[in-house]
């Protein structure tokens, strides 16, 4: 005991368990920061509606009014709000990333402020959707402002960079670009047959990270390469044991078993 105190005075006791690691520094803390973030919020009576198989990016969020249909992907960090109007959004449509949609409190034609998208539409990101009308496959490229009472019509493409102002008609199939937009030319057949194809492997790929965000974890996921999957007859015959170690148990406690 003595020599144990005068080794602990003199430092070296401290120094050793420093070294093999059975001592920690109280001054190191851990801390762990835990996100708040939730994807899907609604604000007083107004609550956000999501169709089967949708995919909502862990970091994006949508509030208050907002209905999305099936198949329908809003891509990381974008924002649909529909706190003061409401947001309709069809099936099979990509949202891409930091995309955001709102509504204005009125318009002044008095025509609905809210935002009103249809089915295989595809907005690319960084885009500003604002109480404005898409109907179906219709392209938006990255970056574009579609401003208040804008209308584009079914199969229309909005090249990238480009602004819609307000209250503009986009005609159907055509071709629009520019800061504000003019028409560029008609799609051609071939262009508007791949507006639903582009969506269709958006909705694919969407599925793909919709699977690393389950409520449960993907473990199942080893079934499908285990052994017992990849040569299914080789475990026709094996019979389990249901009981294993019951005869074990019997032999130390023969009163129990």
């Amino acid at each position: 005991m003595k020599l144990f105190r005068a080794l602990t005075k003199s430092g070296l006791i401290q120094k050793i368990r420093q070294a093999t690691g059975s001592e920690i520094s109280t001054a190191t803390k851990y801390g762990e920061n835990i996100s708040k973030h939730r994807s899907l919020m609604s604000l007083y009576d107004l609550h956000p509606q999501i169709g089967y198989q949708s995919y909502i990016a862990p970091n994006s969020t949508v509030i208050g009014e907002v209905t999305i249909g099936n198949e329908t992907t809003v891509w990381y960090n974008s924002v649909i709000r529909g706190d003061v109007n409401a947001v309709q959004i069809g099936n099979n449509v990509s949202i891409g990333e930091n995309v955001v949609i709102h509504t204005a409190g009125s318009l002044p034609t008095g025509q609905p402020a809210s935002v009103d998208i249809g089915h295989y539409v595809i907005i690319g990101s960084k885009s500003t959707i604002y109480s404005c009308t898409i109907q179906d496959e219709v392209v938006i490229g990255q970056g574009c402002v579609i401003l208040e009472g804008a209308r584009i019509e079914k199969g229309a493409m909005i090249a990238a960079n480009s602004v819609v102002p307000p209250g503009r008609l986009i005609p159907a199939g055509t071709l629009w670009a520019g800061n504000p937009c003019t028409f560029v030319r008609n799609l051609t057949k071939s262009e508007l047959a791949t507006n639903i194809d582009h969506a269709k492997k958006q909705l694919h790929l969407a599925q793909q990270h919709r699977y690393e965000y389950l409520p449960y974890n993907s473990a199942y996921l080893q079934k499908s390469n285990s052994e017992e999957d990849l040569n299914p007859t080789k475990y026709d015959d094996v019979t389990i044991n249901y009981n294993f170690g019951d005869e074990e148990r019997a032999q130390e406690n023969p009163l129990k078993y």
